[in-house]
């Protein structure tokens, strides 16, 4: 039998997923939060993965390309086991990103996303953001 959350628990796992996993660089509460089969599903020029392992790597990527890589929220709504969240993305570009080498530049990329929630971990997520925005920034 699945074990639905309620909203408030499925915005609070999502909220420790990205202020105390990915802000901390804590793999463990990647581990704890996400099931080994998410799936991550992107827009164009941006990366959707099929694995936690893909997931783990690919935002330990990010902390390698942008110092001081940080998701700030902005809004964070739930409806049963689907959770919006708006957040900023921000850091320092110290490493290669989307082919363009370290600039050093301070940057900020705007980004919602909708998780799905089931078994008390997160399973599935759609991310829309501003990868011109991010681009443009890198090289202007």
């Amino acid at each position: 039998m699945e074990n639905k959350m309620n909203s408030d628990d499925a915005r609070r796992l999502v909220r420790h997923c990205m202020e105390d996993g990915f802000n901390e660089k804590n793999m463990a509460v990647i581990d704890e939060v996400f099931h080994v089969d998410y799936v991550r599903h992107a827009h164009p020029g941006q990366k959707s993965v099929s694995s936690l392992a893909e997931h783990k790597a690919d935002l330990l990527a990010r902390h390698k390309s942008f110092e001081n890589a940080r998701f700030t929220i902005q809004d964070i709504v739930a409806d049963g086991d689907m959770v919006a969240v708006r957040f900023l993305f921000s850091g320092t570009h110290a490493g290669e990103f989307m082919g363009v080498p370290a600039t050093g530049r301070k940057v900020e990329r705007a980004t919602a996303a909708f998780f799905r929630v089931r078994d008390g971990k997160i399973a599935e997520g759609y991310i829309v953001s501003d990868a011109y925005g991010l681009l443009k920034q890198l090289t202007d």
